[in-house]
């Protein structure tokens, strides 16, 4: 008699995406990095960085692209924040030389407070967390008071038509279109610069081939 095959456990998926923990919060931190990799080079890419900026990242994962960011941009300080200890750690480990020198810094958020002064960041960023913030409009607020006024604050996620197709976002996951991701943004006090949307050919964590509808939202701070 031949084995069935494991059903792929959706819900225990989505779980780890949202905040990954042990051995297969490491696996899916990997995957992570592999399936955002274009994501957040088109993210970092809309933000035009510059020696000098101070930019936050709001859920880098275990921040194994941050090493060639810190060697691109001189000058450049970069913090991020994460609701998983797992991936604050792993993020430490392979940042260590630069998080030694000072260029970079990782700490544990609770997903609704940003634990900085008013106006402290010139650039803000996030790929595929926005599914998961607990109170959305009082975190983008939250976001705008961290940011420099004139400074610019990119919102990368996948489209709400793309996104109910993968068999895991029906656990914890808030989906959105291009214009509900808007308004939560303009409601919150940005005005929305640009908007860049891309599609790409990625395999899912779900193990699926899929094509993704990718939007990137380039919002500022008034300076008024």
């Amino acid at each position: 008699m031949s084995e069935t095959p494991n059903k792929p456990d959706f819900k225990e998926i989505a779980g780890q995406l949202g905040c990954p923990s042990g051995d297969k919060g490491l696996r899916t931190a990997e995957s992570m990095a592999i399936n955002n990799g274009n994501m957040i080079t088109l993210t970092i890419s809309e933000l035009n960085l510059k020696p000098n900026d101070v930019v936050l990242e709001i859920g880098p994962g275990n921040g194994s692209h941050v090493i060639q960011l810190l060697k691109d941009i001189k000058y450049l300080l970069y913090y991020g924040v994460d609701i998983s200890s797992l991936m604050i750690s792993e993020a430490v480990k392979l940042n260590e030389s630069f998080v030694t020198s000072g260029r970079a810094d990782f700490s544990l958020s609770d997903g609704e407070k940003l634990n900085f002064a008013a106006d402290f960041f010139t650039r803000i960023f996030t790929v595929n967390t926005l599914y998961f913030w607990r109170n959305p409009k009082a975190y983008a607020a939250e976001i705008l008071r961290v940011l420099k006024p004139g400074g610019l604050f990119s919102l990368t996620f996948g489209s709400r038509e793309f996104m109910e197709k993968l068999p895991f976002t029906q656990y914890d996951f808030q989906l959105y279109s291009q214009q509900e991701a808007e308004e939560l943004l303009l409601s919150s006090g940005f005005k929305i610069r640009s908007v860049n949307l891309q599609t790409e050919k990625v395999r899912s964590n779900a193990g699926m081939d899929v094509e993704r509808d990718i939007i990137i939202i380039n919002a500022v701070k008034p300076l008024i």
